[in-house]
Protein backbone atom coordinates (compact mmCIF):
# COMPACT_ATOMS: atom_id res chain seq x y z
CA UNK A 1 0.00 0.00 0.00
CA UNK A 2 2.45 2.57 0.96
CA UNK A 3 4.29 1.55 -2.05
CA UNK A 4 1.80 2.55 -4.18
CA UNK A 5 1.42 5.61 -2.82
CA UNK A 6 5.16 6.35 -4.04
CA UNK A 7 4.25 5.29 -7.04
CA UNK A 8 1.84 7.69 -7.28
CA UNK A 9 3.86 10.66 -5.57
CA UNK A 10 6.52 10.12 -7.71
CA UNK A 11 4.03 10.16 -11.11
CA UNK A 12 2.40 13.12 -10.31
CA UNK A 13 5.73 14.74 -9.61
CA UNK A 14 7.11 13.29 -13.46
CA UNK A 15 3.98 14.78 -14.90
CA UNK A 16 4.46 18.15 -13.27
CA UNK A 17 8.12 18.42 -14.20
CA UNK A 18 6.96 17.34 -18.02
CA UNK A 19 4.64 20.01 -17.96
CA UNK A 20 6.73 22.53 -16.43
CA UNK A 21 9.41 22.30 -18.98
CA UNK A 22 7.17 22.24 -21.83
CA UNK A 23 5.13 25.55 -20.83
CA UNK A 24 8.86 26.81 -20.48
CA UNK A 25 10.24 25.66 -23.77
CA UNK A 26 9.87 28.35 -26.66
CA UNK A 27 10.12 26.51 -29.69
CA UNK A 28 11.02 29.23 -32.90
CA UNK A 29 10.33 28.68 -36.72
CA UNK A 30 12.14 30.71 -38.98
CA UNK A 31 9.11 32.95 -40.02
CA UNK A 32 8.19 33.45 -35.97
CA UNK A 33 12.31 34.88 -35.68
CA UNK A 34 11.65 37.31 -38.89
CA UNK A 35 8.42 38.46 -37.21
CA UNK A 36 9.46 38.94 -33.94
CA UNK A 37 12.57 40.70 -35.68
CA UNK A 38 10.05 42.96 -37.76
CA UNK A 39 8.41 43.79 -34.46
CA UNK A 40 10.99 44.10 -31.74
CA UNK A 41 14.34 45.34 -33.45
CA UNK A 42 15.63 48.80 -32.43
CA UNK A 43 17.24 49.54 -35.53
CA UNK A 44 13.74 48.69 -37.45
CA UNK A 45 12.22 51.27 -34.94
CA UNK A 46 14.62 54.12 -35.81
CA UNK A 47 14.22 53.49 -39.37
CA UNK A 48 10.52 53.74 -39.04
CA UNK A 49 10.59 56.92 -36.73
CA UNK A 50 12.92 58.99 -39.45
CA UNK A 51 10.77 57.62 -41.89
CA UNK A 52 7.67 59.43 -39.96
CA UNK A 53 9.61 62.13 -39.20
CA UNK A 54 10.49 62.71 -43.03
CA UNK A 55 6.60 62.70 -43.76
CA UNK A 56 6.22 65.42 -41.34
CA UNK A 57 8.64 67.65 -43.31
CA UNK A 58 6.50 67.02 -45.79
CA UNK A 59 3.76 67.98 -44.66
CA UNK A 60 5.14 71.47 -43.00
CA UNK A 61 6.52 71.94 -46.78
CA UNK A 62 2.83 71.74 -47.90
CA UNK A 63 2.11 74.29 -45.48
CA UNK A 64 4.11 77.34 -47.56
CA UNK A 65 1.48 77.15 -49.87
CA UNK A 66 -0.76 79.27 -47.77
CA UNK A 67 -1.02 82.52 -46.25
CA UNK A 68 1.11 83.11 -43.24
CA UNK A 69 -0.85 85.19 -40.48
CA UNK A 70 0.48 87.08 -37.98
CA UNK A 71 -0.97 89.19 -35.36
CA UNK A 72 0.72 92.14 -33.28
CA UNK A 73 -0.16 94.35 -30.19
CA UNK A 74 1.57 97.73 -29.33
CA UNK A 75 0.98 99.70 -26.40
CA UNK A 76 3.18 102.97 -25.36
CA UNK A 77 2.48 105.30 -22.99
CA UNK A 78 5.38 108.12 -22.39
CA UNK A 79 6.84 110.64 -19.88
CA UNK A 80 5.41 113.47 -21.78
CA UNK A 81 3.69 114.48 -25.51
CA UNK A 82 5.78 113.62 -28.21
CA UNK A 83 4.30 116.60 -30.05
CA UNK A 84 4.80 119.59 -28.17
CA UNK A 85 4.13 123.48 -28.83
CA UNK A 86 3.38 126.84 -27.35
CA UNK A 87 1.03 129.18 -28.35
CA UNK A 88 1.88 132.81 -27.80
CA UNK A 89 -0.26 135.73 -25.73
CA UNK A 90 -1.98 137.94 -28.41
CA UNK A 91 -5.70 139.40 -29.24
CA UNK A 92 -7.79 137.42 -30.86
CA UNK A 93 -10.64 139.36 -33.40
CA UNK A 94 -14.09 138.74 -32.41
CA UNK A 95 -16.29 138.26 -35.57
CA UNK A 96 -19.37 140.80 -35.50
CA UNK A 97 -21.56 138.20 -38.09
CA UNK A 98 -20.48 141.01 -40.61
CA UNK A 99 -18.81 139.48 -42.83
CA UNK A 100 -17.14 142.54 -44.72
CA UNK A 101 -16.03 143.38 -41.44
CA UNK A 102 -13.69 140.23 -41.51
CA UNK A 103 -10.77 141.53 -42.96
CA UNK A 104 -11.20 144.90 -40.71
CA UNK A 105 -12.07 144.10 -37.12
CA UNK A 106 -12.98 146.68 -34.66
CA UNK A 107 -13.36 144.10 -31.63
CA UNK A 108 -10.46 142.53 -30.31
CA UNK A 109 -10.56 139.42 -27.25
CA UNK A 110 -6.99 138.68 -25.10
CA UNK A 111 -6.22 135.23 -25.45
CA UNK A 112 -3.35 134.62 -22.42
CA UNK A 113 -1.48 131.98 -24.56
CA UNK A 114 -1.36 128.18 -23.58
CA UNK A 115 1.33 125.30 -23.87
CA UNK A 116 0.30 122.46 -26.47
CA UNK A 117 1.37 118.65 -25.63
CA UNK A 118 0.43 115.57 -27.99
CA UNK A 119 0.71 111.80 -28.10
CA UNK A 120 1.95 110.62 -24.78
CA UNK A 121 0.56 107.33 -24.99
CA UNK A 122 -0.19 105.09 -28.41
CA UNK A 123 -2.37 102.03 -28.39
CA UNK A 124 -2.46 99.86 -31.09
CA UNK A 125 -3.54 96.02 -32.66
CA UNK A 126 -2.94 94.55 -36.20
CA UNK A 127 -3.65 91.20 -37.48
CA UNK A 128 -1.90 90.35 -41.27
CA UNK A 129 -2.10 87.88 -43.43
CA UNK A 130 0.27 87.62 -47.11
CA UNK A 131 -0.56 84.89 -49.50
CA UNK A 132 2.61 84.28 -51.94
CA UNK A 133 1.95 84.24 -55.65
CA UNK A 134 4.97 83.54 -56.87
CA UNK A 135 8.29 82.92 -55.36
CA UNK A 136 10.58 81.88 -57.95
CA UNK A 137 9.20 78.09 -58.19
CA UNK A 138 10.74 77.89 -54.23
CA UNK A 139 7.52 76.35 -52.55
CA UNK A 140 6.76 74.02 -55.61
CA UNK A 141 10.39 72.85 -55.58
CA UNK A 142 10.67 72.47 -52.12
CA UNK A 143 7.67 70.28 -51.77
CA UNK A 144 8.99 67.84 -54.11
CA UNK A 145 12.37 68.18 -52.13
CA UNK A 146 10.28 67.56 -49.03
CA UNK A 147 8.81 64.21 -51.33
CA UNK A 148 11.61 63.31 -52.12
CA UNK A 149 13.27 62.95 -48.43
CA UNK A 150 9.86 60.95 -47.58
CA UNK A 151 10.91 58.35 -50.22
CA UNK A 152 14.42 58.18 -49.14
CA UNK A 153 13.56 57.49 -45.85
CA UNK A 154 11.28 54.65 -46.73
CA UNK A 155 13.66 53.42 -48.76
CA UNK A 156 16.06 53.30 -46.05
CA UNK A 157 13.61 51.72 -43.57
CA UNK A 158 13.36 48.95 -46.48
CA UNK A 159 17.10 48.56 -46.37
CA UNK A 160 17.15 48.48 -42.83
CA UNK A 161 14.40 45.71 -42.79
CA UNK A 162 16.46 43.35 -45.16
CA UNK A 163 19.70 43.85 -43.46
CA UNK A 164 17.63 42.55 -40.24
CA UNK A 165 16.10 39.70 -42.03
CA UNK A 166 19.19 38.47 -43.09
CA UNK A 167 20.76 38.88 -40.48
CA UNK A 168 17.87 36.88 -38.78
CA UNK A 169 18.70 34.15 -41.00
CA UNK A 170 22.03 34.03 -40.52
CA UNK A 171 21.56 33.92 -36.50
CA UNK A 172 18.90 30.98 -37.30
CA UNK A 173 20.88 29.00 -39.96
CA UNK A 174 24.12 28.89 -37.43
CA UNK A 175 21.91 28.03 -34.37
CA UNK A 176 20.24 24.90 -35.64
CA UNK A 177 23.93 24.04 -37.38
CA UNK A 178 25.00 23.83 -33.88
CA UNK A 179 21.93 21.66 -33.05
CA UNK A 180 22.62 18.96 -36.35
CA UNK A 181 26.87 19.08 -34.21
CA UNK A 182 25.61 17.99 -31.42
CA UNK A 183 23.28 15.48 -32.32
CA UNK A 184 26.42 14.05 -34.14
CA UNK A 185 28.27 14.35 -31.51
CA UNK A 186 25.76 12.36 -29.22
CA UNK A 187 25.61 9.51 -31.31
CA UNK A 188 29.55 9.09 -31.55
CA UNK A 189 29.46 9.33 -27.99
CA UNK A 190 27.32 6.77 -27.47
CA UNK A 191 29.26 4.72 -30.39
CA UNK A 192 32.63 5.43 -28.27
CA UNK A 193 30.51 4.55 -25.32
CA UNK A 194 29.52 1.37 -26.56
CA UNK A 195 33.20 0.53 -27.75
CA UNK A 196 34.53 1.34 -24.36
CA UNK A 197 32.68 -1.68 -23.19
CA UNK A 198 34.11 -4.24 -25.45
CA UNK A 199 37.49 -2.57 -25.38
CA UNK A 200 37.42 -2.75 -21.71
CA UNK A 201 36.55 -6.70 -22.06
CA UNK A 202 39.27 -7.24 -23.96
CA UNK A 203 41.81 -5.32 -22.21
CA UNK A 204 40.60 -7.82 -19.49
CA UNK A 205 40.93 -10.33 -21.27
CA UNK A 206 44.45 -9.41 -21.95
CA UNK A 207 43.59 -9.49 -25.97
CA UNK A 208 44.53 -5.71 -26.81
CA UNK A 209 47.45 -3.46 -24.92
CA UNK A 210 45.91 -0.85 -22.51
CA UNK A 211 46.77 2.25 -24.63
CA UNK A 212 43.50 0.98 -26.83
CA UNK A 213 41.54 1.43 -23.88
CA UNK A 214 43.31 4.66 -22.99
CA UNK A 215 42.63 6.38 -26.64
CA UNK A 216 38.77 5.43 -26.28
CA UNK A 217 38.57 7.00 -23.02
CA UNK A 218 41.01 10.13 -24.02
CA UNK A 219 38.58 10.51 -27.35
CA UNK A 220 35.64 10.41 -24.65
CA UNK A 221 36.98 13.04 -22.93
CA UNK A 222 37.43 15.26 -26.44
CA UNK A 223 34.05 14.29 -26.55
CA UNK A 224 32.98 16.50 -23.47
CA UNK A 225 35.74 18.88 -24.28
CA UNK A 226 33.66 19.53 -27.43
CA UNK A 227 30.04 19.06 -25.78
CA UNK A 228 31.18 22.00 -23.49
CA UNK A 229 32.24 24.60 -26.23
CA UNK A 230 29.42 23.27 -28.49
CA UNK A 231 26.87 24.52 -25.27
CA UNK A 232 28.68 27.40 -24.73
CA UNK A 233 28.62 28.83 -27.90
CA UNK A 234 24.80 27.52 -28.05
CA UNK A 235 23.76 29.89 -25.40
CA UNK A 236 25.82 32.49 -26.48
CA UNK A 237 24.37 32.64 -30.04
CA UNK A 238 21.15 31.94 -28.26
CA UNK A 239 21.35 35.43 -26.39
CA UNK A 240 22.36 37.16 -29.28
CA UNK A 241 19.20 36.28 -31.28
CA UNK A 242 17.24 36.89 -28.55
CA UNK A 243 18.49 40.31 -28.39
CA UNK A 244 18.22 40.88 -32.21
CA UNK A 245 14.48 39.47 -32.86
CA UNK A 246 13.89 41.73 -29.52
CA UNK A 247 12.36 38.71 -26.95
CA UNK A 248 13.89 37.83 -23.73
CA UNK A 249 16.34 35.11 -23.27
CA UNK A 250 15.10 32.02 -22.69
CA UNK A 251 17.72 28.85 -22.02
CA UNK A 252 15.07 26.31 -23.46
CA UNK A 253 14.45 28.16 -26.82
CA UNK A 254 14.33 25.72 -29.43
CA UNK A 255 14.50 25.60 -33.30
CA UNK A 256 11.94 24.11 -35.43
CA UNK A 257 12.66 24.08 -38.65
CA UNK A 258 15.27 21.46 -40.80
CA UNK A 259 18.46 22.63 -42.99
CA UNK A 260 17.51 19.46 -44.66
CA UNK A 261 15.14 21.13 -47.10
CA UNK A 262 17.74 22.63 -50.05
CA UNK A 263 16.67 24.00 -53.28
CA UNK A 264 18.49 25.08 -56.21
CA UNK A 265 19.67 28.08 -57.13
CA UNK A 266 17.55 28.18 -60.43
CA UNK A 267 14.56 28.39 -58.49
CA UNK A 268 14.61 31.84 -57.57
CA UNK A 269 17.29 33.57 -60.01
CA UNK A 270 16.27 36.96 -61.21
CA UNK A 271 17.81 38.23 -64.45
CA UNK A 272 20.53 41.15 -63.19
CA UNK A 273 18.63 43.95 -64.77
CA UNK A 274 15.22 43.23 -63.53
CA UNK A 275 16.85 42.99 -59.98
CA UNK A 276 18.39 46.35 -60.30
CA UNK A 277 15.37 47.91 -60.90
CA UNK A 278 13.80 46.60 -57.88
CA UNK A 279 16.93 47.38 -55.23
CA UNK A 280 16.06 50.00 -53.15
CA UNK A 281 19.78 51.59 -53.73
CA UNK A 282 19.39 51.95 -57.40
CA UNK A 283 16.22 54.10 -56.46
CA UNK A 284 17.37 56.13 -54.07
CA UNK A 285 20.47 56.76 -56.44
CA UNK A 286 17.60 57.57 -58.87
CA UNK A 287 16.21 60.21 -56.50
CA UNK A 288 19.57 61.85 -55.66
CA UNK A 289 19.80 63.00 -59.16
CA UNK A 290 16.18 64.58 -58.88
CA UNK A 291 17.41 65.98 -55.89
CA UNK A 292 20.22 67.68 -56.96
CA UNK A 293 17.99 69.05 -60.23
CA UNK A 294 15.64 70.28 -57.73
CA UNK A 295 18.18 71.97 -55.20
CA UNK A 296 19.26 73.63 -58.71
CA UNK A 297 15.64 74.87 -59.26
CA UNK A 298 16.05 76.09 -56.03
CA UNK A 299 19.21 78.07 -56.52
CA UNK A 300 17.68 79.24 -59.32
CA UNK A 301 14.48 80.50 -57.90
CA UNK A 302 16.27 82.70 -55.30
CA UNK A 303 17.38 85.41 -57.92
CA UNK A 304 13.75 85.17 -59.87
CA UNK A 305 11.30 88.18 -58.36
CA UNK A 306 8.88 87.01 -55.52
CA UNK A 307 5.20 88.27 -55.91
CA UNK A 308 2.82 88.57 -52.83
CA UNK A 309 -0.29 89.97 -52.23
CA UNK A 310 -1.70 90.52 -48.27
CA UNK A 311 -4.44 92.06 -46.15
CA UNK A 312 -4.41 94.02 -43.07
CA UNK A 313 -6.60 94.79 -39.91
CA UNK A 314 -5.91 97.80 -37.64
CA UNK A 315 -6.90 99.38 -34.53
CA UNK A 316 -5.84 102.51 -33.37
CA UNK A 317 -5.98 104.57 -29.86
CA UNK A 318 -4.08 107.32 -30.15
CA UNK A 319 -5.04 110.75 -28.36
CA UNK A 320 -8.70 109.88 -27.58
CA UNK A 321 -9.35 108.76 -30.58
CA UNK A 322 -10.07 105.23 -31.40
CA UNK A 323 -10.27 104.00 -34.83
CA UNK A 324 -10.05 100.52 -36.99
CA UNK A 325 -8.65 100.29 -40.46
CA UNK A 326 -9.11 97.78 -43.30
CA UNK A 327 -5.72 97.59 -45.74
CA UNK A 328 -5.26 95.58 -49.13
CA UNK A 329 -1.73 95.70 -50.12
CA UNK A 330 0.73 93.53 -52.83
CA UNK A 331 4.31 93.68 -53.00
CA UNK A 332 7.19 92.58 -55.17
CA UNK A 333 10.69 91.93 -54.49
CA UNK A 334 13.33 92.10 -57.52
CA UNK A 335 16.76 90.93 -56.85
CA UNK A 336 18.93 93.33 -58.44
CA UNK A 337 22.28 92.81 -56.35
CA UNK A 338 23.91 89.10 -56.63
CA UNK A 339 23.60 88.02 -60.34
CA UNK A 340 27.15 87.80 -60.84
CA UNK A 341 28.04 85.57 -57.32
CA UNK A 342 24.32 83.63 -58.55
CA UNK A 343 25.77 82.89 -62.49
CA UNK A 344 28.41 80.43 -60.37
CA UNK A 345 25.92 78.88 -57.63
CA UNK A 346 24.05 77.88 -60.38
CA UNK A 347 26.89 76.13 -62.24
CA UNK A 348 28.05 74.64 -58.98
CA UNK A 349 24.67 72.97 -58.96
CA UNK A 350 24.68 71.85 -62.61
CA UNK A 351 27.83 70.16 -61.93
CA UNK A 352 26.30 68.43 -58.46
CA UNK A 353 24.02 67.13 -61.03
CA UNK A 354 26.36 65.70 -63.54
CA UNK A 355 27.95 64.02 -60.39
CA UNK A 356 24.94 62.31 -59.31
CA UNK A 357 24.72 61.09 -62.55
CA UNK A 358 27.83 59.47 -63.17
CA UNK A 359 27.27 58.08 -59.36
CA UNK A 360 24.23 56.44 -60.84
CA UNK A 361 26.00 54.92 -64.06
CA UNK A 362 28.66 54.08 -61.58
CA UNK A 363 27.01 52.90 -58.64
CA UNK A 364 24.20 50.60 -60.72
CA UNK A 365 27.18 48.85 -62.46
CA UNK A 366 28.63 47.54 -59.32
CA UNK A 367 25.11 46.48 -58.32
CA UNK A 368 24.88 44.39 -61.07
CA UNK A 369 28.47 42.77 -60.33
CA UNK A 370 27.08 42.00 -56.72
CA UNK A 371 23.87 40.27 -58.36
CA UNK A 372 25.87 38.18 -60.61
CA UNK A 373 28.36 37.75 -58.05
CA UNK A 374 25.92 36.57 -54.87
CA UNK A 375 24.45 34.20 -57.62
CA UNK A 376 27.52 32.62 -58.46
CA UNK A 377 28.87 32.58 -54.58
CA UNK A 378 24.92 30.90 -54.38
CA UNK A 379 25.65 28.41 -57.22
CA UNK A 380 29.15 27.75 -55.55
CA UNK A 381 27.63 26.52 -52.40
CA UNK A 382 25.06 24.69 -53.76
CA UNK A 383 28.03 22.58 -55.58
CA UNK A 384 29.66 22.22 -52.29
CA UNK A 385 26.40 20.67 -50.91
CA UNK A 386 26.85 17.61 -53.01
CA UNK A 387 30.56 17.25 -52.24
CA UNK A 388 30.08 16.80 -48.67
CA UNK A 389 27.33 14.28 -48.97
CA UNK A 390 29.89 12.37 -51.24
CA UNK A 391 32.40 12.33 -48.17
CA UNK A 392 30.08 11.53 -45.85
CA UNK A 393 28.88 8.31 -48.18
CA UNK A 394 32.24 7.68 -48.11
CA UNK A 395 33.38 8.27 -45.03
CA UNK A 396 30.68 5.95 -43.37
CA UNK A 397 31.43 3.44 -46.47
CA UNK A 398 35.49 3.62 -45.02
CA UNK A 399 33.70 3.69 -41.46
CA UNK A 400 31.90 0.12 -42.12
CA UNK A 401 34.62 -1.32 -43.48
CA UNK A 402 36.88 -0.73 -40.96
CA UNK A 403 34.43 -1.52 -38.54
CA UNK A 404 34.25 -4.90 -40.08
CA UNK A 405 37.93 -5.84 -40.04
CA UNK A 406 38.24 -4.57 -36.30
CA UNK A 407 35.73 -6.59 -35.33
CA UNK A 408 37.92 -9.60 -37.18
CA UNK A 409 40.85 -8.25 -35.22
CA UNK A 410 42.53 -7.35 -38.79
CA UNK A 411 42.48 -3.57 -37.71
CA UNK A 412 43.61 -1.75 -34.49
CA UNK A 413 41.31 0.76 -32.45
CA UNK A 414 43.46 3.11 -33.18
CA UNK A 415 41.82 2.83 -37.29
CA UNK A 416 38.31 2.44 -35.69
CA UNK A 417 39.04 5.57 -33.80
CA UNK A 418 40.33 7.74 -36.78
CA UNK A 419 37.48 6.10 -39.63
CA UNK A 420 34.41 7.09 -36.54
CA UNK A 421 36.02 10.75 -36.44
CA UNK A 422 36.26 11.07 -39.95
CA UNK A 423 32.87 10.36 -40.51
CA UNK A 424 31.93 12.42 -37.56
CA UNK A 425 34.15 15.59 -39.45
CA UNK A 426 31.84 14.97 -42.72
CA UNK A 427 28.74 15.28 -41.30
CA UNK A 428 29.93 18.16 -39.80
CA UNK A 429 31.41 19.61 -42.66
CA UNK A 430 28.23 18.63 -44.26
CA UNK A 431 26.06 20.74 -41.78
CA UNK A 432 28.37 23.87 -42.78
CA UNK A 433 27.96 23.53 -46.23
CA UNK A 434 23.72 23.73 -45.62
CA UNK A 435 23.88 26.32 -43.27
CA UNK A 436 26.27 28.47 -45.73
CA UNK A 437 23.90 28.03 -48.71
CA UNK A 438 21.03 28.83 -46.33
CA UNK A 439 22.44 32.54 -45.57
CA UNK A 440 24.01 32.50 -49.48
CA UNK A 441 20.22 32.44 -50.24
CA UNK A 442 19.38 34.95 -47.78
CA UNK A 443 21.84 37.13 -49.33
CA UNK A 444 21.20 36.60 -52.86
CA UNK A 445 16.99 37.41 -52.11
CA UNK A 446 18.36 40.54 -50.22
CA UNK A 447 20.44 42.19 -53.59
CA UNK A 448 17.71 40.67 -56.01
CA UNK A 449 14.91 42.74 -53.65
CA UNK A 450 13.19 39.06 -52.73
CA UNK A 451 13.95 38.57 -49.17
CA UNK A 452 10.79 38.59 -47.35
Amino acid sequence: MIYREIRKVLLFLSITVVLTATANAQNLSLDSCKQYALDNNKRLKEAHMRSNAASEVKKNAFTNYFPTIDAGAMVMKSSKGLIEAKVPEMNLPVYDGNPANLANPTQFTYFPGMNIELLDYVNAGMITAIQPVYAGGRIRNGNKLASLGEEFAGYQEHLTKDEILVTTEYYYWNLLALKEKKKTLNGYQQLLASLLKDVTVSYNAGLIQKSDLLKVKLELNNIKTNRLMLDNGMTLLKMTMAQHIGIEYNENMSITDTIIDITPPADIFNNPDDALANRYEYRMLNRAVDAEILQKRMARGEFMPSLAVGAQGLYLDVADKKNSYGIMFATLSVPLSGWWGGSHKIKEHNIKVDIARNNLADKSELLKLQITKAYKDLIESYEQISVAEMSVDQANEHLNVVNDNYQAGIVSTSDLLEAQATYQSAKDKLVDAKTKYKIKKAEYLKTTAQIK
